[in-house]
């Protein structure tokens, strides 16, 4: 690996290091020197890929432009064509997680930017705020995806992955109400609720956070969580 890439691939995995799940809600142009990237973040599922179209000013050649992700175990980057100042690069999903890539220019590494990578076995469809008493309320803080322990568990043909949803505590103001609840749904390709799933603690506190586990049916393609 040359001296050019791997100082853009520290300087991403330092970008990848204070992305948060908060990040990823955008898909807006991401602007670096001299170098504008159609998205400042994607979301890939599971088989999915998408196309990050790089510009540069007109009268550059975009056949200098690269592309390199921070983690090829969460996606891969494969450039598509460039025209003129334009440029195509594919980014295909390979596993769970989040990532960074950068578009960099081969003759001139300064003249960078960057897309956060979030890829998902599912569409998450997680509102800001979760619960339903208005004083009361929880965030989605973070989720993983691990492949379902066929060996532990007797049907191992209903699921395809376990997921780990880890949720905080945003606001405590009703003393009346300490039990907090809400509920998830995983939804097929048509719509269907294949599985109804409840978030639930007993015992609610400011900033605590709570840990829930749930398996993932085989034809899941979207995971929803209630909001107000």
């Amino acid at each position: 690996m040359s001296t050019k890439i791997k100082r853009i691939v520290s300087v991403i995995l330092v970008f990848v290091m204070s992305f948060s799940i908060h990040s990823t809600a955008a898909a807006e142009e991401s602007t670096g020197s001299g170098l504008v990237l159609s998205a400042g973040a994607l979301t890939l599922t599971e088989g999915s890929s998408a196309v990050l179209v790089a510009a540069l000013q007109e009268g550059f050649d975009a056949s200098r432009l690269a592309c390199v992700s921070a983690d090829p175990n969460v996606a891969t980057v494969i450039p598509v064509a460039a025209v003129n100042h334009i440029a195509n690069f594919q980014v295909n999903y390979v596993g769970s997680g989040t990532t960074v890539v950068a578009v960099y220019h081969l003759d001139n590494p300064a003249v960078v930017a960057y897309a956060a990578i979030t890829t998902s076995p599912l569409i998450m469809d997680i509102p800001s705020r979760l619960g339903t008493n208005h004083d009361n309320y929880c965030e989605v803080t973070g989720y993983t995806f691990v492949p379902y322990d066929m060996n532990q568990y007797a049907s191992m043909n209903d699921y395809k992955y376990t997921m780990n949803l880890e949720y905080r505590c945003v606001s405590y103001q009703d003393d009346g109400f300490s039990k907090w609840g809400c509920y998830g749904y995983f939804y097929d390709a048509a719509g269907t609720v294949l599985k109804k799933v409840h978030l639930y603690c007993s015992s609610l506190s400011k900033n605590r956070i709570y840990k829930s586990e749930f398996h993932v049916p085989v034809n899941a393609v979207r995971f929803s969580i209630e909001g107000f």
